[in-house]
């Protein structure tokens, strides 16, 4: 018995320790990117390790939300990143400001599910990562997580500053659209994705 908490305390002070250090590091890096197109995989990135923060503290306290967080939230980062790789296109037409209207949309609330904030699928993700940090009795991975959420906002003005979107026509168009639905059906009716995340996670 001592042997497994032993080693279910190893296992979730590993996940946060690598999830804090990678939301870190990806946050500096996004801060820094000679394109769009980086700054905002490194912020993708930053969103994996929430999802790392949400295991550890899943297996902190199986009992808490933490394995729901890490489900939606990694719904969340795969919608957004799908979105915004539709809608930046090719990083040499990155800086030409021959962007469809379309993909200035989608981008702009892929960033924001990337960071956490309404009306998006993240927004939730986030406040449930918050949530089982809080049950799994992790107050200080918590301030650490919601001050790397504040410094996200950092590289979002940066990357927003280097170029415009790409081009969104065709069934890139459709899709992009199908993906920004999801996203912020999620987000405006949070129901649905606790209940998938829920579903997928196990919980009752």
């Amino acid at each position: 018995m001592t042997g497994h908490f032993a080693l279910t305390s190893a296992v979730s002070v590993t996940a946060a320790l690598i999830g804090v250090v990678l939301a870190a590091y990806g946050t500096a890096r996004a801060a820094r990117p000679q394109t769009p197109s980086q700054g905002f995989a490194w912020m993708a990135l930053t969103g994996v390790a929430y999802v790392l923060l949400a295991l550890g503290a899943a297996v902190t306290d199986p009992r808490g939300e933490g394995l729901q967080a890490a489900v939606l939230q990694g719904g969340a980062v795969l919608l957004a990143a799908a979105l915004g790789g539709l809608s930046l296109g090719r990083p040499e037409r990155e800086a030409s400001g021959a962007g469809t209207p379309l993909a200035g949309v989608a981008l702009f609330f892929a960033w924001l599910s990337l960071l956490g904030l309404p009306p998006t699928a993240g927004f939730h993700a986030r406040i449930l990562i918050y949530r089982s940090l809080l049950q799994a009795g992790w107050s200080g991975t918590l301030t650490i997580a919601l001050a790397l959420g504040v410094a996200g906002l950092i590289p979002a003005f940066s990357a927003a500053s280097l170029g415009s979107p790409g081009s969104l026509r065709g069934g890139r168009a459709v899709l992009a659209v199908f993906l920004l639905i999801a996203l912020l059906v999620v987000g405006i009716y949070p129901g649905f994705g606790l209940a998938a995340a829920g579903f997928l996670a196990g919980s009752r």
